[in-house]
């Protein structure tokens, strides 16, 4: 059963990925798809590598926000082991969502002796942040949208998508849940491994209310998601098309952006099919601004993800010998 919820978990959202670049591309006008292969031959790369420079700016500052959490608890991970956990635990995003923050905590376990129940504690603690930070950003997209019907469409544009997705979700959960219920009621062993894992959990959620530079850790998270929006903007520039899009497109390109890259690996196939659907209410009519977006972003996240790999293995084994 295992072995199969496995296997789900990964061929699920990559299957709908492909099904909506299917979609997405299928969908499209002979005119449509010029742009798209224009958008590579065209493109700004000054601005591009800008918007990339950001981009590598906001990950490098998430692994030192982290750092900020794990303090309190006595542990001082190095800042490049953070960074590459957080790179590594992207790229595993990749192949299932959400599943790198766990294989995040497990490079800081291996490598930094931080326990799992700790770092996993700290991850709910950044995702709760986040989570804030996404719902203001959705505010301040709605406030902008006001006047107009557009906000309603924006937030619509996912919404078949995750019908299908979170059925799955629904159900992986309810079979660990249950699981974990059933071991806990009939082993002693479990019983006494969850008790002590739960205390663990609970002293890792507790290093923010202990952390002494809670400013620093509110500046970074500002940082982090400016970068984040402004690299919409940014990349924006790259094109006459889009040079001159409104500010509220671009929170309504990077709400519905996040919103696929949440749900599906990378946002496969369903960021440059939303983003395309955000840029349209605006009477954009550039198909290629999506689909050359993710497909740099996610060219650039590979290349430092699987670099992040290779180099916190690396300086393993060169500690050992």
């Amino acid at each position: 059963m295992k072995k199969i919820l496995k296997i789900l978990k990964i061929i699920v959202p990559i299957g709908i990925g492909i099904y909506l670049t299917w979609f997405f591309f299928h969908d499209l006008t002979k005119t449509e798809i010029s742009q798209v292969k224009r958008s590579f031959l065209s493109a700004n790369y000054l601005w591009v590598i800008l918007s990339l420079i950001v981009t590598f700016l906001s990950h490098l500052v998430r692994a030192r926000r982290w750092l900020l959490l794990v303090a309190p608890m006595g542990y001082k991970p190095k800042l490049s082991n953070a960074y590459h956990g957080v790179m590594a635990g992207y790229i595993i995003n990749y192949t299932i969502p959400r599943a790198g923050e766990f294989a995040r905590v497990g490079l800081m376990a291996r490598y930094e002796k931080l326990p799992i129940e700790k770092g996993i504690a700290t991850i709910v603690i950044e995702r709760v942040i986040d989570m804030i930070m996404l719902g203001l950003i959705i505010l301040v997209t709605g406030y902008m949208q006001v006047d107009s019907d557009k906000f309603d469409q924006i937030m619509q544009t996912q919404e078949n998508t995750t019908n299908i997705f979170w059925p799955w979700i629904v159900v992986i959960v309810l079979v660990l849940g249950i699981t974990a219920f059933i071991l806990y009621l009939r082993s002693d062993k479990f019983r006494l491994l969850a008790r002590q894992k739960i205390m663990s959990l609970w002293e890792g959620l507790r290093s923010f209310q202990k952390m002494e530079q809670k400013w620093r850790f509110t500046g970074y998270t500002f940082f982090i998601w400016i970068c984040y929006v402004g690299g919409v903007w940014i990349f924006a520039q790259a094109f006459n098309e889009t040079a001159n899009m409104p500010v509220e497109s671009v929170f309504g390109v990077f709400v519905v952006g996040a919103a696929a890259i949440a749900i599906l690996p990378g946002g496969l196939g369903a960021y440059p099919l939303w983003v395309n659907k955000v840029l349209v209410l605006y009477g954009i009519h550039f198909a290629g601004f999506g689909i050359f977006v993710w497909v740099v972003t996610t060219v650039l996240m590979i290349v430092l993800g699987l670099t992040s790999l290779f180099l916190i293995q690396r300086k393993k084994e060169l500690a050992v010998h």
